[in-house]
């Protein structure tokens, strides 16, 4: 989360959490419970990406909440080449939905579905991506607090040309 940009219009807020005794400081996307907000990153892409679809897995923890309650985060990605507008389109969202577990505790969601990057993806484009927790499909009483996200691309080779 620490790579990750709260959006110009309803962006997530970002604090430092703080595990205690051990000092554990982590950079966090905080999504409130009650509104949609929405944080950015980008990464330049490597050659042997085959361009094709992505997948993530949310980390997280949460500010409350119990053993019933879930959290859904989605993601959606736009491929940038050189002399692209920068306003671009994102694809297909795909979301990961998880359940409590316990508090301030790291929660690692399930893997999305496969998620299309919008644009015309190429091999070393810079892909922005949107996060977002859903509000609308989760019930967990807390903030989510969005530690990182593992992302899953496919390559067509072994190493870098």
């Amino acid at each position: 989360a620490a790579a990750m940009r709260p959006r110009a219009t309803s962006g997530a807020g970002f604090s430092d959490y703080d595990s205690g005794s051990n000092d554990v400081t982590l950079r966090c996307a905080d999504f409130d419970t009650t509104t949609q907000e929405y944080a950015m990153f980008k990464i330049a892409m490597p050659d042997i990406w085959n361009e094709g679809t992505v997948t993530f897995k949310p980390y997280w923890t949460n500010t409350g909440g119990a053993s019933t309650e879930t959290v859904v985060f989605s993601m959606a990605g736009a491929a940038l080449s050189n002399d692209d507008a920068l306003n671009a389109t994102r694809g297909t969202v795909q979301t990961s939905t998880d359940t409590w577990l316990a508090q301030n505790d790291l929660h690692v969601g399930p893997e999305s579905s496969a998620i299309t990057i919008g644009g015309t993806p190429a091999a070393g484009d810079l892909v922005v991506f949107e996060v977002s927790r859903v509000v609308a499909s989760d019930n967990m009483a807390g903030d989510a607090r969005l530690i990182g996200v593992m992302l899953y691309i496919t390559t067509n080779a072994f190493n870098e040309p």
